[in-house]
C-alpha cells in the first residue's frame, strides 16, 4: 500500500524512480574491538578514583555490578572513613593496561598513592548488558 503510495505522488510530482529507501539499522549492536575496550576501561577506571576521591560512596555503586556492590559496599564504607576524615586523596597510575584474561572479562591494575604510602590494585571487569562493571577489586 505504501509503495503504491509512493509511486502515485512520485509520478504527481514529475515521474522518476521512487527514491531507495534508507539503509536498515544494525541487526545487532556493533562490537568495539579489543583497542577500544581497553581505552574505555582504561579511562573508566581513573573515573572510578575521582568519585572515590569525593568520597561518594553511592556515587561508585555506577562502577560495580550489583550483587558485587552488595558484598563489598561495607567494606567499601569502612575503608573509605579514614580517608575522608583525613582529606586524603588518591593519585592513580595505571600499572598494567587493561587485558582480556577470558571472553567478556578484563584485568587492569592501578598502583595509587596517597600521603600515607601506596597500594596495587587489581580491578576485574565484565560486560552486563553491553555495560562494563566491576566483579572483582583487590590490593595486588
Amino acid at each position: 500500500m505504501l509503495l503504491t503510495l509512493a509511486m502515485a505522488a512520485s509520478a504527481a510530482c514529475g515521474g522518476g524512480e521512487p527514491e531507495a529507501p534508507p539503509p536498515a539499522p544494525p541487526a545487532r549492536p556493533i562490537e568495539f574491538g579489543e583497542a577500544e575496550i581497553a581505552a574505555y576501561l582504561s579511562e573508566r577506571t581513573m573515573e572510578l578514583w575521582v568519585v572515590y576521591n569525593r568520597y561518594h560512596l553511592q556515587g561508585l555503586r555506577a562502577f560495580y555490578e550489583e550483587s558485587y556492590w552488595l558484598e563489598e559496599e561495607e567494606e567499601l564504607r569502612r575503608n573509605m572513613a579514614p580517608f575522608e576524615s583525613r582529606g586524603i586523596t588518591f593519585t592513580a597510575e595505571e600499572t598494567s593496561p587493561p587485558r582480556q584474561i577470558e571472553p567478556g572479562k578484563w584485568e587492569l591494575k592501578h598502583k595509587v598513592s596517597f600521603s600515607g604510602g601506596s597500594l596495587n590494585m587489581r580491578f576485574i571487569y565484565e560486560r552486563f548488558d553491553g555495560e562494563w562493571l566491576l566483579t572483582h577489586a583487590e590490593t595486588d
